[in-house]
């Protein structure tokens, strides 16, 4: 019987902390993988976590200290000439 799933892959830390989260959707025939397709998402530093697998959670926990969320949200305001 084909079901399909989709599992967390992967999740990356990129340089200003946004994390790029990868997740497998699969068609599987018991435990066998028939056909696997790949998708990813972006989640910036402080975003709602709600939902989340708990790989990214943890990773999150870490890497998002008020320091690097302060950090992110002063490189998106503007340059003030």
């Amino acid at each position: 019987m084909l079901t399909e799933r989709s599992i967390f892959s992967l999740c990356e830390v990129l340089p200003s902390t946004v994390l790029q989260v990868r997740l497998a959707d699969q068609i599987v025939d018991g435990e066998v993988v028939k056909a696997s397709t790949f998708r990813r998402y972006c989640l910036t530093p402080g975003s709602d976590l709600a939902g989340q697998p708990e790989q990214v959670v943890a990773i999150a926990g870490a890497v998002w200290t008020p320091a690097a969320i302060a950090a992110y949200n002063a490189n998106l305001q503007p340059a003030i000439q």
